[in-house]
């Protein structure tokens, strides 16, 4: 209701296409009723009180409408209550007025309407809609086609095929997960949308049908902008018509259902489908249609279909403004003493309850902005991203936060002294514990790996004579891998024998008169084959693979065998020297000022049983890393860092530099180890780490 106003001598008459419904009861067993407004397809939700009034408004005159009322049923109401009602139907343009003064009302209203327009805009850009058809018609001659939907059977089959993709793609689940690494680009994001705007579609299709079964007709349908991305939307308004409870409860939670029915079904058939287009495809609606479902439309602390289940559920209309009232007046009693009477009377199990909800609904709504706020500025061009990313975070999370200190500060004398002095003792500590450089460290991912290590190559296509065992020490120079290559042992066997005939004619013309003159080209072929045999002694010698230095042979090709051929692309071993060990470490840009040579480093092995390693540092390089250093650093292999694929390896998602550490042992048996650093640093506050990105951030995109 709103505030009461002064009641004229003659009430105005209900305008008569009004509708009225039976609702169903409130919480406490009374009676409800639903007033249908058929020209804005608006319903409200009025109790037993204003039933009675509205029953006897074309008394006309105020006093008689209140003394019939008492006369006539337990109620006593009084004149303000009446006036309340007037003013609701007032404002909400219920009343058949045929008068100047109300035109010129109206006109006054509309005009504060056009001048918050622009509030309007700055309010909706995100989320605004579009009526384009009234499918009341077609919904009903489609419904026979899709009420096989609504079967049990139907219901259990997709309940059982649901659950047997989730069961495959878990026994799968790094593939899926890289699935997704593989879509972070424009090709990928382009994807997500068409999934998304086709996931909404039948979300609202279910909404739409379901309204439809149960007898109400659904007033429009067009398109939903979401971030300026079309989607189709659904007017269920007249669900409010219905008194049972279940059926309004069906109507809410049909798009969710739709929803997950999608995502299993395009889950199972991801799993069966080959490599291609198809399973792309796929996998762009099942995740989209999972993500949707459990983190926005389940979500009771947005205004989607979560939120109106759970209020149906436990019969708790306007549940956000009421939960955070009751949270807003129990903080201000909280910190400031304040002796604020709850907004309504409840139990104290449920008023804990409503006070948690409405802090949860704060947390997730903070997160759930500066997420859209990020998202709306890397969407647009710069000067746009950058405004409408201030418009977000001003009007959501600012401006409340404004309003309600401003409302601390004008009740100030009301705050209790003990409690003044708490409040500013506790702001002293948190500005303390914000601004004072306490963090002295900062995490870093990265890998372990002997200093001295050495991968084994056949120098030329060769055939394996014989080959070491792994994990076998061995000394420097001692030999490792034997190969041979046919073709070499023959063309020196060819030289050599041409080598010996020249040397024999060179030997028989050493008696004839005219021998000097013929000696020197044979000398000269003589010669030329010498060096070939010994080039192909040389290479021959090459194939004889020997130690470098000591260490410890790992990584050994397990198809190795005697008599197997290998080319000089396949890596045959790894030599390690195991008593040596670095490690390599990537940390964001904004970290490399905080960063020293000499710094202490414990670096924490992800494998387990494995103790942590203390190292410093020696390296600190100056250019961005292009390219990871190995595949278990990506979050495709299970890594820390988010990677994009190309034809030359895995590109960091984001600006890393990489800093190398001398570790003082071992790490453990295998060539290499992924895992978690943490790196003594430059002392910083916590409120400067969390505003220096953003500061980098406006920097750069300072120039347009």
């Amino acid at each position: 209701m709103t505030t009461p106003i002064e009641l004229p001598a003659q009430l105005p008459p209900l305008r008569e296409d009004l509708q009225l419904h039976v609702a169903a009861p409130n919480r406490d067993g009374s009676p409800a009723w639903t007033i249908q407004d058929p020209l804005t397809n608006a319903f409200y939700r009025i109790g037993w009180l204003e039933f009675e009034l509205l029953a006897r408004w074309s008394l006309g005159r105020p006093q008689e409408i209140l003394a019939a009322t008492a006369a006539e049923t337990p109620l006593e109401p009084e004149e303000d209550e009446l006036g309340e009602l007037y003013a609701f139907l007032l404002g909400h343009q219920l009343l058949d007025i045929h008068d100047v003064r109300y035109t010129r009302y109206l006109h006054e209203c509309r005009r504060s309407a056009r001048a918050g327009r622009l509030r309007w805009l700055l309010h909706h850009y995100l989320f605004f809609r579009l009526p384009l058809i009234r499918p009341a018609r077609q919904l009903a001659q489609a419904l026979p086609w899709v009420e096989w939907v609504y079967s049990r059977f139907f219901a259990l089959t997709v309940l059982i095929l649901s659950a047997l993709g989730l069961f495959l793609t878990a026994q799968q689940w790094d593939s899926f997960t890289a699935s997704f690494m593989d879509t972070l680009s424009p090709g990928g994001l382009v994807g997500y949308l068409v999934a998304l705007a086709v996931t909404k579609s039948l979300h609202e299709l279910g909404h739409a049908f379901t309204a439809t079964r149960y007898g109400l007709r659904v007033a429009h349908m067009g398109v939903a902008f979401l971030v300026l991305w079309p989607v189709l939307y659904t007017d269920t308004g007249e669900s409010w018509r219905l008194p049972d409870r279940r059926r309004r409860l069906a109507i809410a939670s049909a798009g969710i259902v739709s929803e997950l029915a999608l995502a299993g079904l395009a889950t199972l058939a991801w799993n069966l489908s080959a490599e291609g287009d198809l399973k792309q495809a796929l996998f762009f609606l099942a995740s989209t249609a999972w993500l949707i479902s459990l983190t926005l439309n389940l979500s009771p602390f947005m205004r989607f279909d979560g939120y109106f289940i759970l209020s149906d559920a436990i019969e708790m209309p306007n549940l956000h403004e009421r939960a955070a009232a009751m949270a807003i007046a129990s903080l201000r009693n909280t910190l400031l003493g304040w002796h604020e009477p709850d907004p309504e009377p409840m139990p104290s199990g449920k008023r804990r309850l409503m006070i948690a909800f409405a802090y949860f609904t704060w947390v997730y709504r903070l997160m759930l902005f500066i997420g859209v706020a990020v998202a709306v500025y890397l969407l647009f061009f710069k000067l746009l991203g950058i405004f409408l990313f201030i418009v977000e975070i001003a009007w959501f999370v600012v401006r409340p936060l404004m309003k309600e200190l401003r409302i601390w500060h004008v009740r100030r004398d009301e705050i209790a002294p003990g409690r003044r002095t708490l409040a500013l003792a506790l702001f002293a500590a948190a500005m303390l514990l914000l601004l004072v450089p306490w963090n002295t460290h900062l995490d870093a991912p990265g890998w372990a790996h002997p200093r001295r290590q050495h991968v084994l190559y056949s120098p030329l296509p060769a055939r394996l004579v014989k080959m070491p065992r792994a994990d076998e020490p061995v000394q420097a120079g001692s030999p490792l891998f034997s190969l041979e290559q046919p073709e070499l042992d023959y063309r020196a066997t060819v030289a050599q024998s041409a080598s010996q005939t020249l040397e024999q004619r060179l030997r028989g013309l050493a008696s004839l008169p005219e021998g000097e003159e013929k000696r020197a080209p044979l000398t000269q072929q003589q010669r030329l084959h010498v060096a070939q045999v010994q080039a192909e002694h040389a290479e021959a010698i090459r194939l004889q693979l020997n130690a470098p230095f000591a260490g410890v042979l790992t990584d050994i090709d397990p198809e190795l065998a005697a008599g197997v051929w290998v080319s000089p692309q396949q890596p045959l071993a790894t030599l390690i020297d195991p008593q040596q060990w670095e490690a390599e470490l990537f940390v964001p840009q904004q970290a490399l000022g905080r960063l020293a040579v000499g710094n202490h480093v414990r670096f924490y092995p992800d494998a387990q049983g494995q103790a942590p390693v203390e190292g410093r540092i020696t390296l600190i390089e100056s250019t961005r890393t292009a390219r990871l250093p190995h595949p278990l650093l990506s979050s495709r292999h299970g890594g820390r860092i988010a990677a994009l694929p190309d034809e030359r390896g895995l590109t960091p998602r984001d600006t890393l530099y990489r800093i190398q550490v001398d570790l003082e042992r071992p790490v453990g048996a295998s060539a290499v180890l992924s895992g978690q650093a943490r790196v003594e640093a430059r002392a910083q506050s916590w409120l400067l780490e969390a505003l220096k990105p953003i500061l980098i951030v406006m920097i750069r995109e300072s120039g347009f």
